[in-house]
């Protein structure tokens, strides 16, 4: 892939696989820079037919919706891959047989950026993080945009990205996986679960694939690790990066030393943010200020409502057994817990042991997970299996007593009965709107 950026962009072929936010956020780049972009998408939809029209609208070559045909693609030197087109995908496969290097938008987008890069990786808690680096950055008087995996592409930040702004960048695995020259001048790695197995062949591939946020890194930047993790530790180790520690682990310079009594009060993921922003000279006091009087973000322990005495909460959001698992230690008091979706191949296990916790006063299970999570939960609390989530919700709230919180924390992903997980937490809220007091 040495090759990838050598070349001018103006009258070189281009191919954008997948239109999601993601891949149209590419494609819109790359005809505004000169490329014959030529796109694909296997969906079709009213959202892919503006898009179609847009990216043809700007001089794209071609957008082909309701498939992946090789003639779409033809000439293409490069391709672009949106994180949600899997590597099975006949383009990709088609790219590989061929010699044809595969980058993400991540990879594209960090070509053309001239400012500072804070990039954040992890299986749990990316956005929030990086939404709490780019407002500890404002309150501080330094520009700073939240971009990436959070929902707002990198490539589409670009134009508003002054020269003394910082990019703070959310990237996944997936997208990793299409970058080989991405450098951060920071780099965060939260935690490591066991997530997307569908995808990654086994659970080393996926740390690897987080792994690959530090490959360029130099001893001009910074890691910034969570030594909890033993595999985080041993990773780092092997970087070339200045390290900076943060949880239970590591050994820090004297101005990046916690205190216990900050540690036992800061999450994981707050003693990061505090930890980037003493890297970026920025006092404590400060840093405390925008983490305490920080709202959350939507779809993410987000509270939705009190009802007839019952707390709703959605954490749509959790697409991964330890995301629910960290839900469950952060809700107090007695739960009944919406659990299901997608089957990624995970391991529930752990969760399913947790749910037999006295104070989990019932599960509704929902997706296409149901029937391997059901035998788990034999002999916990009441169980019971629903078909849509307005019927989930509304057996939850037969099940919960008064003062009792409704978790919506999936622990899967949402595509087996909704876009994504946005559409799926807003549709909860919704459902938890039209309950009204008798």
């Amino acid at each position: 892939m040495s090759d990838v950026f050598g070349r001018s962009w103006s009258g070189r072929r281009v191919g954008v696989v997948g239109l999601g936010r993601s891949g149209l956020a590419a494609a819109r780049l790359l005809c505004r820079v000169g490329a014959r972009v030529q796109a694909t998408d296997a969906r079709e939809s009213d959202d892919l037919r503006a898009a179609q029209a847009a990216l043809l609208g700007l001089g794209a070559e071609r957008v082909e919706l309701g498939a992946h045909s090789r003639e779409a693609l033809e000439g293409a030197d490069l391709l672009v891959a949106s994180p949600g087109v899997p590597e099975t995908a006949s383009p990709l496969r088609w790219a590989q047989e061929r010699g044809v290097p595969v980058i993400s938008e991540i990879e594209l987008a960090f070509h053309f950026c001239r400012s500072p890069i804070v990039a954040v990786t992890g299986t749990n808690g990316k956005s929030t993080t990086v939404s709490l680096i780019a407002e500890v950055l404002r309150a501080a008087g330094r520009p700073a945009v939240a971009c990436g995996n959070i929902g707002t592409p990198f490539a589409s930040v670009l134009d508003r990205l002054a020269s003394d702004a910082v990019a703070v960048v959310e990237v996944s695995s997936f997208q990793l996986l299409g970058c080989e020259r991405f450098r951060p001048r920071v780099g965060v790695l939260l935690n490591i679960g066991m997530n997307h197995l569908d995808r990654h062949p086994d659970p080393s591939a996926y740390l690897a694939a987080k792994a690959r946020l530090f490959t360029r890194q130099t001893p001009a930047d910074w890691a910034v690790l969570n030594g909890s993790d033993p595999r985080i530790a041993a990773l780092g180790e092997r970087l070339h990066a200045q390290r900076i520690w943060f949880g239970d682990g590591g050994s820090n310079p004297p101005a990046f030393r916690l205190a216990p009594e900050t540690r036992r009060a800061l999450t994981d993921n707050a003693q990061a943010v505090l930890q980037v922003a003493r890297l970026s000279g920025i006092a404590d006091p400060l840093a405390w200020q925008v983490l305490r009087a920080f709202p959350g973000l939507e779809h993410r322990l987000e509270r939705v409502a009190t009802l007839r005495g019952l707390h709703f909460i959605n954490d749509s959001k959790s697409t991964t057994p330890e995301s629910t698992l960290y839900a469950l230690s952060q809700t107090p008091g007695q739960i009944v817990v919406i659990v299901g979706g997608r089957d990624k191949g995970l391991d529930f296990s752990g969760l399913a042991a947790r749910l037999h916790e006295e104070r989990v006063k019932g599960i509704v299970l929902i997706g296409e997970v149901r029937a391997r999570l059901r035998p788990l939960l034999n002999g916990s609390t009441i169980v019971r299996e629903r078909g849509t989530l307005e019927e989930a919700v509304r057996t939850a709230a037969e099940l919960a007593a008064p003062g009792t919180t409704i978790l919506f924390s999936p622990a899967c992903a949402s595509f087996d009965m909704f876009r994504d997980f946005e559409e799926r937490g807003r549709a909860f809220k919704a459902i938890v709107r039209t309950m009204t007091a008798p």
